[in-house]
């Protein structure tokens, strides 16, 4: 996906990423101002008439983009050239990734388009293990806690649901004999 060359073609100063398969245009604090989807075309767009601060820059984006729609598909199709290869790790549920990117840290991009967050991405492997390790450690907790709660809630209807069984059948007892 070509996010390096939509932002090198229209000099893009803000952050540009891949985020579910959207080229995202944004900041640190709303990343994903403008989205394209792979073809090049808007899926969101910066509209300062809609309660978003007037930003020149963004204005701009959007204005070039709109103007010739088919470079924007062709560059959003591109396959992306990058000056360095710098490996970089982060981590899915059970797997560890490798990346590459043209330069460590937040708010860099990894070559397949990927935000580098401080907290999950590092040119350290022993350390982003260290990191998925105690997220998995983390997660195990939760659900466990989230198991016994339930089952206790489980516990407690299941008593309850007895009790009201009870009470109907007395209930159904105690009218049938005094009829």
């Amino acid at each position: 996906m070509g996010w390096k060359a939509i932002k090198d073609h229209y000099r893009i100063g803000h952050m540009v990423h891949v985020r579910d398969g959207l080229i995202c245009i944004g900041s640190p604090f709303i990343p994903d101002i403008i989205t394209l989807n792979p073809f090049g075309q808007f899926v969101k767009r910066y509209d300062p008439g809609r309660g978003w601060p007037q930003n020149d820059d963004l204005a701009r984006y959007m204005a070039e983009i709109e103007a010739d729609p088919e470079k924007c598909r062709e560059l959003a199709q591109a396959e992306d050239v990058f000056a360095t290869t710098i490996p970089v790790y982060t981590y899915d549920e059970n797997s560890i990734i490798e990346c590459a990117c043209e330069e460590l840290g937040y708010p860099n991009v990894t070559h397949d388009g990927r935000l580098m967050y401080d907290n999950t991405f590092s040119p350290d492997r022993a350390e982003v293990v260290r990191w998925a390790v105690r997220s998995a450690r983390g997660r195990v907790s939760i659900y466990a806690e989230r198991v016994a709660d339930e089952t206790r809630t489980l516990s407690d209807l299941s008593n309850m649901l007895g009790q009201a069984v009870k009470n109907y059948h007395t209930l159904l007892e105690n009218e049938a004999a005094d009829a």
